[in-house]
């Protein structure tokens, strides 16, 4: 059972610390080309999808926030992929008097990702970049994300997304912490050409490359796979700076987890032959590493504690090998009651996170399916 509780703890120790560690090696012994460096190259038309379901307080800033980012006038369309909004959002759109600003509404709501699929078939830019309604683009982002393109094997981008947080509670500050090693390890697979994921809120993809997405599955799971799986790169641009709000509320943050999780193992699933390491060696390093191992973590903590449980009675080498487990259950437990001890809510966040991952993972398995939400 003290094996049992190692091998927990070992693999948890791998996927949150020794991963990023060896992507850090690989890097120093791997020479790439610097992407986006042909400055020659003709400035391609973008349209920014915005994909919204009743926005109707913030849709007018967030179209005037684009509308603000460096870009030639001629070159920039904005297309609002309104799913089904009741609440006056699309007459905003209607009213604005910018030829650069158009409306997409589809006959029936079906979701998000089939709302997308159809918004898509109407736009007009060579490069498509998602983003939602919560988002708001540094004045140079589109022209980072275009520059990356001037690569012709650069078949997709994936923005540096920064998270704001409206409180300084232990939850939000947590989660930045595992959203800066996130945006690390991106940038480091990035480096070594084997990225395959991306944040929906600040991606772009080539036309010429999009497939329609299953209505099932998030955008920023599915673009990603198809753009290696067509022999493309992803490139994480870390000069396209994007920013949205960290979410706060322990309630909320699990819910998210939880469609994320769904939502992205079914379709990270639908491409087994990225995952299988004979076929396609780099990238199932990193899909296994990164995602698929990520999601399966509540078992390996599972492992870990519930092996330091069981073995605390088993003498004295029995205690020494639960006591990490037995402090880290104390933490979690503390910074579930909010209280003020320094780490506890970094360790009660990474328990949030894990249940959803459970959850997440369990519901994929069993087939549940989610394609409108709010």
């Amino acid at each position: 059972m003290i094996l049992f509780a190692i091998s927990g703890f070992f693999a948890l120790a791998y996927l949150y610390s020794g991963y990023v560690a060896f992507l850090k090696i690989l890097v120093n012994f791997h020479h790439s080309s610097k992407v986006g460096a042909n400055t020659n190259s003709a400035v391609p038309s973008v349209t920014v999808l915005i994909t919204v379901f009743n926005e109707a307080k913030g849709i007018e800033a967030r179209i005037q926030n684009v509308l603000a980012c460096e870009y030639l006038q001629g070159k920039l369309e904005i297309l609002i992929a309104s799913d089904g909004s009741t609440d006056g959002t699309d007459d905003i759109v209607r009213g604005l008097a910018d030829s650069r600003v158009s409306l997409f509404r589809p006959v029936e709501r079906k979701g998000k990702t089939d709302t997308q699929n159809q918004a898509i078939a109407t736009a007009v830019g060579e490069i498509i970049i998602f983003t939602d309604a919560d988002t708001q683009f540094d004045p140079l982002f589109l022209k980072e994300v275009a520059r990356v393109f001037n690569d012709p094997q650069v078949g997709g981008v994936d923005g540096h997304l920064l998270f704001l947080t409206e409180t300084e509670d232990g939850v939000s500050r947590s989660q930045g912490f595992y959203w800066r090693q996130e945006l690390q390890i991106r940038q480091l697979e990035s480096e070594l050409g084997i990225m395959a994921v991306a944040s929906g809120a600040c991606m772009a993809i080539r036309r010429s490359l999009f497939r329609p997405m299953q209505a099932t599955v998030g955008e920023d799971c599915l673009i990603p796979l198809d753009v290696v799986d067509q022999g493309f790169r992803m490139v994480h641009a870390d000069n396209a700076l994007a920013f949205d709000r960290m979410e706060h509320d322990p309630k909320k943050e699990f819910r998210t987890r939880v469609r994320m999780t769904l939502r992205n193992w079914q379709g990270t699933w639908s491409y087994p032959h990225l995952l299988n390491p004979l076929r396609h060696p780099h990238i199932a390093f990193a899909l296994w590493s990164h995602k698929i191992l990520r999601w399966l973590s509540p078992l390996f903590l599972l492992m870990w504690l519930i092996g330091s449980v069981v073995v605390i009675q088993q003498g004295y080498l029995g205690m020494l090998a639960a006591l990490p487990g037995m402090l880290f259950m104390v933490a979690a437990l503390l910074g579930a009651l909010r209280l003020p001890v320094p780490g506890v809510s970094l360790a009660y966040s990474f328990c949030l996170a894990n249940a959803g991952f459970l959850v997440g993972v369990i519901r994929g398995i069993l087939g549940s399916k989610v394609a409108v939400y709010k």
